[in-house]
């Protein structure tokens, strides 16, 4: 679909009806961008989030998951004794894992044994590091603060693990779409593993304030950013997953967390505080606290964070949107106006998809709310304009018919009342002629004034039977007659005048089966076809009539030697009134009807006629009747 440039000229041609809508419209977007639509850009940030086919997780993730089948299988209750993730943290140190992430609420020791096990405990995660290995205790807050870990165990280092969720900002649906990267200066649980893994595979370590749509919120003196789902968090083959009681007891395969990042955690079906609502489910659809967490750390190891587009580009983009549009279903029809508006919703949501993909994210309900206002705003007044023109059509049309009707019954009235003057007319120039002696002068003026009259007369008779045609009120009675009847019978009507000329008339008429015509049009028909080859052939000319039929159709061809119809002319001699323009036309008389109602009578038969001619070698007319 192509559209002109705007430009000044057009800008000066707009109707004043036009202004109207789109003062209102760019009222209504003003208005509109005011507000904010929360809930609808984060049912389409959740939407692309879903449909980014292009992203996998990472393989050498691994969890270890703590719930009730642990708690049965280790006859403990969680977060379990000093004694178990003794014995845990043995199992797991000596496949040499590259990164553990310990997600469990580690108590003060209750007695002296607990303590020593602590002791242990330290110990073992100290001589794991001693390795080049990576350990990290991720706390929680509660309406207390942060759940610190035991005193010994606060030198070997810990950060906050917090999932941050909607609920007082953006759509308030409590959905985790952010990441917290740095709190107070400290940086979180997950990125201090994942700069720890990058620094590992030999990338450079990334400053919280670094990444791609970072930024500090400074009432809670936070760093924050959008992270991209890698996975489905409610699928239970997002990553390697392994219970905590098999790890404990050593049930799986040798070098099964080899060189891998571990993140251990509870999730118990029991305990909604274990679960978060994502953009892949909510209420009965959570996700796993523990498999969101590994996906964040994943996220950050691949830098795969969003860049929120500021809402004041939107917004910019909404009112020339909406003056774009305005424009467009002003100038064009309603059909065209709104596959336009389709085209335009369409390329939103494919544009804006796409640049999500590549980490950058706009809000588009501003965008859509933009195209509906304008479409709802336009079209009512386009209909209103629509109908306006509609009525002053009908109306116009409805004088114009009246004036139409009037204008042919005074030409009917008028026709028919000259016919009469004009048959006295010539009735008495006969008598003058035949019965009273007259010099030659005298006889050449009453022969002419008998000729003259006979041209009115046909002329007069034009003019009925257009006004006839034009009002509809030509009806044809059909009876079965053999065509090469009439045809014998025209030929002798027009011989006399053909001889005077010295024009030869050849028939060529193949045997024919009655067909079903008009006796009376048909005669009109092939007295103006052969009449015209008459007048305008010229002297010592010749005219071949020629008929055939096969199963459909019957053929009626007048052909004449004469000098021809020029092109430009050819395609016009069916039309009304008109009349071949040149130097020996003008001599001869005719009104331009005679071969429009020609055509006519012919499809009105359900027949067709055409007409082909060589300049200075004739003019050949075919006309197709139905063989019925």
């Amino acid at each position: 679909m192509k559209f002109r440039k705007l430009n000044l000229k057009d800008l000066k041609n707009l109707e004043y009806n036009n202004l109207y809508p789109l003062f209102f419209t760019l009222i209504f977007i003003l208005i509109l961008i005011q507000y904010s639509f929360n809930s609808l850009d984060a049912l389409f940030y959740d939407l692309w989030i879903r449909s980014d086919i292009f992203n996998s997780t990472n393989k050498k993730i691994i969890t270890v998951v703590m719930d009730e089948e642990s708690d049965q299988f280790l006859g403990e209750v969680y977060p379990y004794s000093y004694a178990t993730h003794n014995r845990f943290l043995k199992r797991i140190t000596d496949e040499k894992p590259s990164s553990i992430g310990y997600l469990v609420p580690l108590l003060e020791p209750e007695n002296k044994e607990e303590e020593q096990y602590l002791s242990e405990f330290r110990k073992k995660i100290i001589d794991y590091r001693s390795d080049y290995n990576h350990f990290r205790i991720g706390t929680d807050k509660d309406a207390w603060g942060e759940q610190i870990p035991p005193t010994e165990l606060k030198d070997l280092g810990y950060s906050l693990a917090i999932l941050n969720r909607d609920g007082n900002v953006f759509s308030k649906d409590f959905v985790t779409r952010r990441t917290i990267l740095n709190t107070s200066g400290e940086d979180s649980f997950h990125l201090w593993i994942a700069n720890k893994e990058r620094i590992g595979h030999g990338k450079i370590s990334i400053d919280a304030t670094r990444f791609d749509g970072a930024f500090y919120d400074r009432e809670s003196d936070a760093t924050f950013s959008l992270f991209k789902y890698l996975g489905n968090p409610t699928s239970s083959n997002l990553y390697t997953s392994i219970p905590y009681h098999r790890v404990v007891v050593g049930n799986f395969p040798r070098g099964f967390f080899k060189d891998k990042i571990v993140i251990v955690g509870s999730s118990y079906l029991s305990n909604s505080g274990d679960y978060v609502y994502t953009p892949y489910g909510k209420e009965l659809n959570k996700a796993s606290k523990l498999n969101v967490h590994a996906l964040i750390i994943d996220a950050l190891i691949n830098r795969k964070t969003i860049v929120s587009i500021p809402d004041w580009v939107t917004d910019a983009f909404s009112i020339l949107l909406a003056l774009f549009l305005s424009f467009i279903i002003s100038k064009v029809q309603p059909t065209k106006g709104l596959l336009v508006t389709i085209t335009l919703l369409i390329s939103i949501f494919l544009i804006t998809y796409l640049s999500f993909i590549f980490g950058i994210w706009f809000k588009i309900s501003h965008l859509i709310l933009s195209i509906f206002v304008v479409y709802y705003i336009w079209v009512p007044f386009r209909a209103i304009g629509e109908y306006q023109t509609r009525y002053a059509i009908q109306e116009e049309a409805k004088v114009l018919k009246k004036v139409d009707k009037l204008k042919h019954n005074f030409i009917s009235l008028m026709s028919h009342d000259l016919k009469t003057p004009v048959a006295k007319i010539a009735g008495i120039a006969d008598i003058l002629k035949v019965q009273y002696d007259n010099n030659p002068k005298q006889h050449e003026l009453l022969g002419n004034i008998i000729t003259s009259t006979e041209e009115l007369n046909n002329f007069i008779t034009s003019i009925l039977d257009l006004t006839k045609v034009e009002s509809r009120e030509l009806d044809l009675k059909k009876e079965s007659k053999d065509i090469n009847q009439l045809i014998e019978q025209t030929v002798q009507k027009v011989k006399y005048e053909a001889n005077d000329q010295g024009i030869k008339i050849n028939t060529n008429l193949g045997p024919l089966y009655p067909v079903q015509i008009d006796v009376n049009l048909m005669n009109r028909v092939l007295s103006n076809i052969i009449g015209n080859a008459i007048k305008y052939s010229g002297r010592e000319t010749s005219i071949n009539v020629s008929t055939w039929d096969d199963e459909d159709w019957v053929y009626v061809e007048i052909r004449d030697t004469g000098k021809g119809i020029a092109p430009e002319d050819l395609e016009n001699i069916f039309e009304k009134f008109y009349r071949v323009k040149n130097d020996e036309s003008h001599k001869i008389k005719g009104s331009g009807l005679g071969l429009y109602l020609v055509k006519y009578f012919i499809e009105l038969h359900q027949g067709s006629i055409g007409a082909t001619s060589i300049q200075g070698a004739g003019t050949t007319f075919l006309i197709k009747l139905k063989n019925e």
